[in-house]
């Protein structure tokens, strides 16, 4: 009777460690790719925080997949959108804004004003170009891993990929001339 106890014991540390050396590694990336779809930082820690929670209590009661960071991914994404279907979008870009004041050096404001410009461009971009466009541009996924998350195929990343590329140029290009005029004015 001790053995088998002893043996139960055995699995579920094993478990933590399947956790703490497969999922924690995955923080940083899920928080970017959250901030990225919830356009505010809190709501993105609390997102991360919520499925991290979710998956440890679970952990004893799945099998994870052969891919654990695409499907930790598209559990994030999914969590992240029931979240939008809750708030208005205006909100939480708003609340983002006001809360990035922060006194830095003449360089760091320059680089801070182009990742801003940039953040403003991406948010601007239809939801699925800004997601497809974050999944290969920041976190470094593959097509291939990109088309099994947001379910379709890969010609059509590769489209969608190239239109959010397109319009991104586009925003950017209409961002800096506004702001051009606004200078000389």
């Amino acid at each position: 009777m001790l053995r088998f106890a002893h043996r139960d014991r055995l699995t579920d540390t094993m478990k933590d460690s399947e956790y703490t050396r497969l999922i924690l590694p995955l923080r940083d990336r899920m928080f970017r790719y959250a901030r990225s779809l919830l356009l505010s930082s809190v709501e993105a820690e609390d997102a991360v925080c919520e499925l991290l929670a979710r998956l440890w209590i679970e952990r004893g009661q799945r099998e994870l997949p052969r891919r654990v960071d695409s499907f930790v991914m598209t559990a994030l994404r999914n969590r992240c959108y029931d979240l939008l279907r809750q708030r208005q979008a205006d909100e939480r870009r708003r609340e983002a804004m006001t809360r990035s004041v922060e006194r830095v050096t003449e360089a760091d404001i320059r680089r801070m004003e182009a990742r801003e410009l940039v953040r403003r461009a991406m948010a601007a971009l239809p939801d699925r170009q800004r997601e497809v466009l974050h999944l290969k541009e920041i976190e470094g996924f593959a097509t291939r891993e990109i088309a099994a998350m947001i379910g379709c195929d890969e010609a059509q990343v590769r489209v969608i990929l190239s239109r959010a590329r397109m319009a991104l140029r586009g925003i950017l290009q209409k961002m800096m001339d506004d702001e051009r005029t606004t200078r000389t004015d």
